[in-house]
């Protein structure tokens, strides 16, 4: 079984992951890294020279290849959860969880990160917080839903996560 963690650009999947790998037998992937280690460039390279089409192809193989892994907690990106066939693949063997922060953690967190992220460049916070809540119902299809407020540590998530998948 895999431990499979969605939720919006900066709400803190891969740090969360880490966390629980760190914490107990389950291995780390991130569906981006591996993604940019396939295709050798970065995502922002990927979108820049290809689009956001091209990416969610290879996104898409990517899903399919870390759903076919066991015992791993999986980090994905931010748009896996626009893809139902996404969503089925890894399904198979996880349990999705969803990081769920209000808007304001996310802004704050992107205002300290916005030129590692590609969906930011020329758009302001209103067109991300658009984005924001044009996925909310995505991030829905999980099966349990973590609540990311201020001040709450990755590792508090990581063991509620923990806690639920017992």
């Amino acid at each position: 079984m895999n431990i499979v963690i969605t939720g919006f650009m900066a709400s803190g999947k891969t740090t969360v992951s880490k966390e629980i790998a760190a914490m107990s037998n389950y291995e780390f992937i991130d569906t981006d890294e591996l993604l940019e280690k396939n295709e050798g460039i970065t995502i922002n390279e990927i979108f820049a020279k290809y689009g956001e089409e091209y990416f969610r192809e290879r996104e898409h193989e990517t899903i399919k290849k870390v759903a076919e892994m066991d015992n791993m907690v999986i980090s994905t990106g931010g748009g896996v959860v626009l893809s139902k066939a996404n969503m089925a693949e890894l399904r198979k063997n996880g349990v999705i969880f969803n990081l769920a922060p209000d808007f304001e953690v996310i802004r704050e967190r992107l205002e300290e990160a916005a030129a590692t992220r590609p969906l930011l460049k020329n758009q302001d916070i209103a067109d991300v917080k658009r984005r924001f809540e044009a996925r909310r119902p995505f991030y829905d299809d999980c099966d349990y839903k973590i609540k990311i407020v201020p001040g709450r540590t990755a590792r508090s998530c990581a063991m509620e996560i923990l806690d639920l998948i017992k």
